[in-house]
């Protein structure tokens, strides 16, 4: 098992992205809302106040786990976010990473 972290901070793709999992079978997610360290600091200098202003509409972001079963589950949503989202390497994007799950209780596979 595999989990996938998905942190979206373009939020106003966030719908077409849980579309773009539908299509693509993937079903089982949790979703929550999510602020950004940098968002948090109040300080007087004018590069963190110009930061602010650039933040100021959208200081929120949406973060996704998923645990999914296999390497090919997992590059099938890395593809979905890449499709939505675009190249993750411009700034303030998103970002998206995985972690091995060695143990988990209490989870059921909804299958197709």
């Amino acid at each position: 098992m595999i989990a996938l972290f998905i942190v979206i901070n373009r939020t106003e793709l966030f719908e077409n992205l849980i579309d773009k999992f539908h299509e693509n079978g993937i079903y089982s997610a949790t979703i929550f809302d999510s602020i950004g360290m940098a968002s948090t600091y109040q300080t007087e200098s004018m590069l963190t106040s110009f930061r602010g202003m650039l933040n100021k509409f959208r200081p929120f972001n949406k973060t996704i786990l998923m645990l999914l079963p296999t390497e090919e589950e997992v590059e099938k949503a890395k593809n979905c976010v890449r499709e939505v989202m675009g190249d993750l390497e411009r700034e303030n994007i998103g970002i998206m990473f995985t972690m091995p799950v060695t143990s988990f209780e209490g989870i059921r596979r909804i299958d197709s």
